[in-house]
C-alpha cells in the first residue's frame, strides 16, 4: 500500500515539472517570436542609421517611415531618427518627430524645429511650419531666427496682430534688430498702414544710414502710398544711382 502511494506520488510530481517545462518552453517561445515585434520601431531605427551611413538614402528613408508607422518607437530613437530626417531634408517625417518628442514632454532645441519648420515651409507647407513653431513657442522661447520666421509664417497667414506682437517682442530684446525692423515695417505695408511703415523706414535709416533694409522697405511704403516719385528715388538711391 505504501509502495503503490509512492508510485502516485512521484507521477504526480512528474506530471507538475512536464506541465511547469512546457509552459516555461511556451513563455520561452513567445518571447522569442515577440522580441523583434516588440522592438521593431528601434530595430528600424537602427537599420535606417546603417543604410544612412552606407549613403542609401532612399531606405534609409524607407526604415524612418516604416519606424513611424509602427508607433512603437521610444524618446531616444527618436532622437536620432530626427538627426537623420533632417541630414536627408525629409520635412514630414522631421515634423511627425518633432511632434511626436513634444507630446511626450522632450525638450526639442529651437534650431532643429527651425530646420525642420525650414525644411516643409519649402516643400509648400507653410502651415505645418507655423504649427510646428507655435507648438516650440508653447515649451519655452524660440531662438532669434525661429522667432524671425514664426512671425513672417503668421503675417502670411494673415494674423496681423500676432505677428507685429512677435516683432515687437523681437525689437524690445534687441533694438538694433534690422531684419525685424524691416520685417515689421513690411507688415504694416501689408495691412495698409503706409505713413507708419514710411516713419519706420525713417527710423531704422536715422540708426543705421546704411541699412539698405531700411531703404528697400521705405521705397515699398512710398510706393504703396502712391508717392511714385519719391519711391523711384529711393529705389535709384538703393541702386547707387544707377539710371
Amino acid at each position: 500500500m505504501l509502495i503503490r502511494c509512492a508510485v502516485h506520488a512521484n507521477k504526480g510530481k512528474v506530471r507538475q515539472y512536464t506541465a511547469f517545462a512546457l509552459l516555461s518552453f511556451a513563455v520561452a517561445t513567445a518571447c522569442v517570436l515577440a522580441y523583434p515585434h516588440v522592438r521593431r520601431g528601434q530595430l528600424l531605427v537602427v537599420a535606417s542609421e546603417r543604410l544612412w551611413a552606407q549613403g542609401k538614402v532612399e531606405l534609409a528613408l524607407n526604415s524612418l517611415r516604416e519606424a513611424l508607422r509602427h508607433g512603437e518607437i521610444s524618446t531616444g530613437s527618436a532622437d536620432g531618427m530626427l538627426t537623420v530626417a533632417l541630414k536627408v531634408g525629409e520635412g514630414r517625417i522631421a515634423r511627425d518627430l518633432t511632434l511626436f518628442l513634444i507630446d511626450k514632454g522632450r525638450p526639442v532645441a529651437s534650431g532643429l524645429v527651425g530646420r525642420a519648420a525650414g525644411l516643409l515651409d519649402a516643400e509648400g507647407d507653410a502651415r505645418g511650419a507655423l504649427e510646428l513653431l507655435e507648438r516650440r513657442r508653447a515649451m519655452g522661447p524660440l531662438a532669434r531666427p525661429e522667432s524671425l520666421h514664426l512671425a513672417d509664417l503668421l503675417r502670411r497667414e494673415g494674423r496681423f496682430d500676432e505677428a507685429m506682437a512677435q516683432y515687437a517682442e523681437l525689437l524690445a530684446n534687441n533694438p538694433g534688430d534690422t531684419a525685424a525692423g524691416a520685417d515689421r515695417a513690411e507688415t504694416l505695408i501689408w495691412i495698409g498702414r503706409y505713413a507708419e511703415a514710411e516713419q519706420a523706414a525713417r527710423d531704422m535709416l536715422a540708426a543705421g544710414p546704411d541699412s539698405r533694409a531700411a531703404k528697400f522697405v521705405l521705397a515699398r511704403a512710398l510706393a504703396a502710398a502712391g508717392k511714385t516719385e519719391a519711391a523711384i528715388a529711393e529705389y535709384h538711391k538703393l541702386l547707387g544711382g544707377m539710371p
